[in-house]
């Protein structure tokens, strides 16, 4: 198997830029690992603090144990927002374009 195949793989599958580091092209992986990492620990923070504002409504009575209700209370919750939108944006955009990068790469060695 190529070197460009098995680096579009990892990234596909482990992390956007991680094949560029098994193609030794580090500055370059980086372009796509540290925007991915920055955007999905922002949609970590945001899910973790909506899931412990539900859960702590759900512990006090406020809010009962109802599918839909808890559906509702998220939706209404503005999670849905451009910045959350953006940050998800940017992970599909790094990790699709670490593998067409590591193809890329590998057909013009």
């Amino acid at each position: 198997m190529k070197a460009s195949i098995k680096a579009a793989l990892i990234s596909a599958l482990l992390f956007p830029g991680l094949g560029h580091l098994f193609l030794r092209r580090g500055m370059r992986g980086l372009l796509f690992i540290v925007p991915t990492l920055l955007a999905a620990g922002y949609l970590l923070r945001a899910t973790l603090a909506l899931a412990a504002t539900l859960v702590a409504d759900i512990e006090s009575g406020k809010l009962p144990l109802d599918p839909i209700l808890i559906l509702e209370r998220v939706h209404s919750s503005g999670i849905d927002n451009p910045a959350t939108n953006g940050a998800a944006l940017i992970c599909i955009v790094c990790w699709i374009g670490s593998v067409a990068d590591a193809l890329w790469l590998g057909r013009h060695r």
